[in-house]
Order: C-alpha cells, then sequence, then structure tokens
C-alpha cells in the first residue's frame, strides 16, 4: 500500500496507494506510515546551478529517517489531493525560502523503491523526482535546523564517486535499486 500526505491539526497524514501506486482513500499519520512501512508518495527536486554542482543537505540529528546523512536538497511527502509538481513548489518554498513558477521545475523520472533505514525497516515511497536548474546563495537561505543540519554544492561526479564508494556510500541517503543511476544519467541529460 501507498500513502500521500497532508497535514491535518498539525499533524502530517499520508494517503495510502496500493502497490500499482493508485489511491486508496485511506488516511493515516505519518509516523504510522513510517511504522508500519506503507507506501506513499515522495517529491524530490534536486537542485544543480551553473557550475554542474548539486544542492545537498545534510539531514539535522532529530530527524525521523536517516539523520546525519547528505540527502537531495529538497523531499516532502506529497498531501493528499495535491499534485506532486505543487508538492515540490511548496517544499521549494518552505524548507529553502525558494519561490518558483512550476514551469521553472523539470520531472526527471518517477519511481517505486523500498528504501532500506539502518534500524532494518524499509521507507516504502513512489518518488516523483525533480530537477532546478538555478544558483543559489546558500548563505542567504533560511532553513529549518530540526530538519537540516547544513547547505553544500557539490560537484555531481564527487557526489556519483562518494556514493558509488564502498565507505562513502553510507554518507548518503539510502536508496533501493536504480536510483541513483537513474538520477545520475537524468542529470547528465539536462546539463
Amino acid at each position: 500500500m501507498y500513502y500521500r500526505s497532508m497535514v491535518v491539526v498539525g499533524i502530517e497524514q499520508s494517503e495510502v496507494l496500493d502497490e500499482q501506486g493508485h489511491k486508496t482513500g485511506k488516511i493515516l499519520p505519518r509516523d504510522r506510515v513510517h511504522a508500519q512501512q506503507f507506501w506513499h508518495e515522495v517529491v524530490n527536486v534536486w537542485i544543480v546551478n551553473g557550475n554542474g554542482d548539486v544542492l545537498l543537505q545534510l539531514r539535522a540529528p532529530g530527524v525521523e529517517l536517516c539523520p546525519n546523512v547528505w540527502d537531495v536538497a529538497v523531499g516532502t511527502h506529497v498531501h493528499p489531493g495535491e499534485d506532486p509538481l505543487a508538492a515540490a513548489v511548496r517544499c521549494l518554498h518552505s524548507e529553502l525560502g525558494i519561490d518558483i513558477l512550476p514551469e521553472s521545475i523539470k520531472h526527471l523520472f518517477n519511481i517505486q523503491a523500498a528504501n532500506p533505514l539502518p534500524d532494518g525497516r524499509k521507507h516504502r515511497v513512489l518518488g516523483h523526482v525533480f530537477l532546478l536548474e538555478q544558483d543559489v546563495d546558500v548563505r542567504r537561505m533560511t532553513v529549518n535546523g530540526q530538519k537540516i543540519a547544513q547547505l553544500a554544492w557539490k560537484p555531481i561526479v564527487e557526489v556519483m564517486a562518494e556514493i558509488g564508494g564502498t565507505e562513502t556510500a553510507k554518507l548518503y541517503f539510502p536508496r533501493e535499486g536504480v536510483y541513483y543511476p537513474k538520477l545520475f544519467d537524468a542529470l547528465q541529460v539536462a546539463a
């Protein structure tokens, strides 16, 4: 089953999707979705600058899933009834203070994955992956310190090498299967 998310009375909710990605209409709190390893929709927005660097966030020590690792600059759950592109625009604003028009974002691919977590559970997602090509000054961004410990630009080739390395792969958010190869292929085509 999959879930989408929304905020209801301060509690983020997720809508269940079946194994094929169809909405079931069932909505549960986000923490329950994660605890029960239900499928749910998420959005990732990879930001690349004119130098070919990718913007990464270091996940804060207190985040629920995989703290203290590098990850996509912007990621969020899709609210029930929300379009994934709208979720991407919303999250760019709420997480990094970047206001853009939806047509500024390029859809790269969708992927279904059961990402392994350090405690043995799986984070089961139907991910919508987007690209924003924009130079942004991380020093001017206001971020939520409870979610993001640091922002940093890294050359894409360096990120590729680290994710492919035996020891350095653990520095990044764990993603199952072909997510990273598909991402790097898409980023090279977009460049």
